[in-house]
């Protein structure tokens, strides 16, 4: 399904650019099919208020992920909001509650915007394991995003998410 509407999508800009000079426009268009395909990451499973969710202050502005990646197929906790995305560490034996994980080098936060930097590194910044139970795991986190391509920083703060877990039995 997913295919489909790609395959739909790119034929659409295609053919309303052939025969077009304007070029301005079928760059315009190409952004509209980027944006449509990072809108629906395939694998990623719909949030809810109950179920699997995430959501931070990112720059003091409040979001909320609509979709995310179950953790053991992506070996990390993501979400995903228009093309945006929070990614945080993701090691399940790390699921113990008052468990803190200091980010740093080889356990980063990542954080995709849709501003001129795009990708942040959060080295700076913890994640707190709050609940576990037979179903569920909860956390908090916040993490000053850098990058290298500026001296420019971001506050990602006040970040929750809860994940499904399968224990071990």
């Amino acid at each position: 399904m997913m295919k489909q509407t790609i395959s739909i999508l790119i034929m659409a800009v295609m053919l309303s650019s052939c025969g077009s000079s304007d070029h301005d426009k079928a760059v315009d268009q190409a952004r509209e099919v980027q944006a449509a395909i990072k809108k629906n990451v395939p694998g990623t499973v719909p949030t809810s208020t109950e179920g699997i969710m995430m959501r931070a202050k990112i720059g003091g502005k409040e979001w909320t992920a609509v979709s995310m990646m179950p953790p053991e197929a992506s070996g990390r906790i993501i979400g995903y909001n228009n093309g945006e995305y929070i990614g945080l560490p993701y090691d399940k034996r790390n699921l113990i509650p008052g468990k803190k994980i200091v980010f740093q080098e080889d356990d980063a936060a990542d954080l995709a915007t849709n501003d001129d930097i795009g990708i942040w590194g959060g080295r700076k910044g913890e994640m707190v394991i709050t609940k576990v139970d037979d179903k569920w795991a909860e956390g908090t986190f916040f993490f000053t995003g850098s990058t290298s391509r500026s001296s420019e920083t971001i506050e990602v703060s006040e970040g929750f998410f809860r994940i499904p877990i399968e224990i071990d039995k």
